[in-house]
């Protein structure tokens, strides 16, 4: 028993066990279910691999990390320093909030068209939409994290006589990082979606331009396998910022 607990990794046999599950659940549904026989089998898509363009998939892939990643850390930038400003101050939360409120709804995707008058090339609208998608899950995380930290670190920090400015450095922002990378994961999915769903609409390449070309000449296993490519590339930004995230936040591991 002793033996099994060292030598055996049941997270990673689970994780495995979740992936052999999908991959039965999927043959299934597209085996024996006629509403669902159009879809490639896991087979199907396993094979296209061998035939993938390797050169033009990396290109698109680069391509979309390019936007995705440009409207991200502008998204970032720009999102951080105000989910702060609105979390830590109540004047600020009381002039910006009510306007950020009622801009938070309006779907990124309906920005579509007023992008093509603000930005003469399509790179520029592409990271404009990426950032407007990141934006508000940054902001939104940021703030909540400011506002959710325990009442009794800032009243301790006080007691040792520190300063606003420096409460704000040393002991609410760090106690906040976990809720902010939260939201920065929150913000790459989004932002990879938009990414796709604008390439899609283009013809400027990137992998939503390269699934887009694989519905057009009814190639669905390449759809699919491309489907994939983008959720592993998501995942792979996904890490990075846990990875950044773990540094940030590592006094959690002293606690």
């Amino acid at each position: 028993m002793q033996f099994q607990r060292k030598f055996v990794n049941w997270s990673l046999v689970r994780k495995i066990l979740s992936m052999v599950i999908f991959i039965l659940f999927w043959t299934i549904l597209v085996q024996f279910i006629d509403y669902f026989h159009q879809i490639p089998t896991p087979k199907a898509v396993f094979l296209a691999i061998f035939e993938l363009p390797v050169p033009v998939v990396l290109k698109n892939i680069g391509i979309s990390f390019f936007r995705v990643l440009g409207g991200f850390f502008v998204g970032v930038l720009i999102g951080f320093p105000v989910g702060v400003a609105i979390g830590y101050s109540r004047i600020l939360n009381h002039l910006i909030f009510p306007s950020f409120e009622m801009a938070r709804p309006i779907p990124p995707i309906a920005w579509i068209p007023l992008t093509v008058l603000f930005f003469i090339n399509f790179e520029s609208q592409a990271i404009f939409l990426t950032f407007y998608g990141a934006f508000f899950p940054i902001v939104y995380n940021t703030m909540g994290g400011i506002s959710e930290v325990d009442i009794c670190l800032p009243r301790a920090a006080m007691s040792f006589g520190v300063g606003k400015k420096l409460m704000l450095w040393k002991v609410i922002l760090p106690a906040a990082m976990p809720q902010v990378f939260t939201g920065m994961k929150l913000a790459m999915g989004v932002a990879w979606i938009l990414v796709v769903a604008a390439e899609m609409m283009s013809n400027k390449g990137g992998m939503g331009y390269y699934v887009w070309y694989n519905h057009a000449v009814m190639d669905y296993p390449h759809v699919v396998l491309a489907m994939g490519i983008i959720g592993l590339c998501g995942a792979i930004c996904s890490v990075g910022i846990g990875v950044v995230g773990n540094y940030f936040t590592r006094w959690q591991r002293l606690v």
